[in-house]
């Protein structure tokens, strides 16, 4: 009974271990690696890709084929003979049947390619294709790096901002609970006490609101990382452990644009249309094949096909095929100019994408500066309005200092923390940015 007991306890634990996770900011990514459907999909075309060159190198190995035909005849097939070969007259023709009811055949043939322009082109678009794919599956992990990052980052901002907000809540109720006992002894006008509770509910408004909030960013974390969203998830890296990551000053200036994912694509979308028009002229050249060939045919009155009597007689042929274009209609030349066009268009892209990507490399270098200083200054406003709210706290407790003038220094700190969580996400945002200019993400 104890062991039933247990076995059921364990497995009430390990139910519960199953429907909760708790993940740090490289946990959530290495687990989008796993679960991420784009991340899957990008690696699904890798691998179709990879048996996309293994097909086109099949098409240079030998091509073995095996045939076999049987037929019957309801009526056999009836010939035209001058009358006079068997001493009729002249210009008569008498109908004749020739052959047997039933009649097979069976043969195998190879056959080899041996040169073909086309193939070798092929070859080499196939090991293209295949590397482009390995680029778009580089660029789809980063940009769900990048994904992952950005909403890890808004959820653990939401968390802090909630927890400040209770903060100031228990501070708030402390404050309305003293200031009641003071009206209550006849020291304070009644208007301060309805100043506090209106700040209280309005906090208590906010907090409802950022809860609600924090659990739409953290459905779309677990969107992003593929985590199932009836799921409860844990975070367990810090913002500041963030901050700490991203509070650090960039040196752009030996970073080269052309190792970026996005140069690496045009580049190799450029090379593809190369081959595309390698292609087109390699149409014009002659392609030889070998083949070899052998069957079997059998005729027969009867179906004695399975006889051991039944004879069969051979045919074999070994030879090679010449295939020489000569003229395609101007089709060929056609085709020629529109490939060197997209080769053009492509050269133009590459061009335009290293200027475009030292274009926002410097952009986000800039947006990167302004958002570190930004950040600075929200840490040395939001003490400088903590320290002006508690000493106006200390004043109105007193009776030193108005309800306005309380109200206006409680304001003030909740839109420095404000300004402060937001100009957090901002500087991690802008750092994120910078590193998918720096081709990192």
């Amino acid at each position: 009974m104890i062991n039933k007991v247990s076995t059921l306890f364990f497995g009430i634990l390990s139910t519960i271990a199953l429907a909760q996770q708790s993940l740090s900011i490289d946990d959530a990514w290495q687990y989008a690696v796993d679960h991420n459907v784009e991340i899957q999909k990008a690696k699904i075309n890798q691998q179709i890709a990879k048996h996309k060159v293994n097909e086109t190198i099949g098409i240079g190995l030998p091509q073995i084929n095996a045939q076999g035909k049987y037929n019957y005849f309801l009526e056999l097939p009836t010939q035209l003979l001058p009358a006079e070969i068997m001493g009729g007259p002249r210009g008569v023709y008498v109908p004749v049947q020739f052959g047997q009811k039933h009649t097979a055949t069976g043969g195998i043939s190879l056959r080899q390619l041996i040169f073909n322009g086309s193939y070798i082109v092929g070859l080499e678009s196939s090991k293209a294709y295949r590397e482009t794919s390995d680029l778009v599956a580089q660029k789809t992990r980063l940009s769900i790096k990048q994904g992952v990052l950005l909403a890890y980052t808004a959820v653990l901002v939401m968390e802090e901002n909630l927890i400040t907000l209770e903060e100031n809540r228990r501070t708030v109720a402390k404050s309305l609970n003293d200031m009641k006992k003071t009206y209550e002894l006849g020291l304070v006008e009644f208007q301060n006490v309805e100043q506090l509770e209106y700040s209280y509910k309005t906090l208590i408004t906010n907090i409802e609101n950022l809860k609600r909030t924090k659990e739409k960013l953290l459905m779309s974390l677990k969107y992003v990382i593929g985590y199932p969203l009836n799921e409860t998830l844990t975070l367990t890296s810090t913002l500041k452990s963030l901050i700490q990551k991203n509070e650090v000053l960039v040196d752009t200036e030996k970073n080269d644009v052309q190792n970026h994912i996005d140069f690496k694509l045009k580049k190799n979308v450029l090379r593809l249309s190369k081959l595309k028009l390698k292609l087109e002229k390699s149409k014009a050249l002659p392609s030889l094949t070998g083949f070899i060939s052998t069957s079997y045919n059998g005729n027969s009155n009867e179906f004695s096909f399975f006889d051991k009597d039944q004879k069969w007689f051979n045919t074999s042929v070994v030879g090679l095929q010449l295939d020489i274009p000569i003229f395609s209609g101007l089709q060929r030349s056609y085709k020629t100019q529109q490939a060197k066009l997209e080769v053009k268009k492509a050269e133009m892209d590459l061009d335009n994408t290293q200027r475009k990507l030292q274009n926002d490399l410097k952009s986000a270098q800039i947006d990167y500066e302004n958002a570190y200083n930004s950040f600075n200054n929200a840490k040395e406003l939001i003490q400088l309005s903590s320290s002006i709210y508690h000493k106006q706290q200390i004043k109105f407790k007193e009776g030193l200092g108005t309800s306005f003038e309380l109200q206006q220094a409680e304001n003030q700190l909740y839109k420095s923390q404000t300004k402060y969580y937001n100009s957090a996400l901002s500087l991690i945002q802008a750092k994120t940015k910078l590193d998918q200019a720096l081709g990192k993400l």
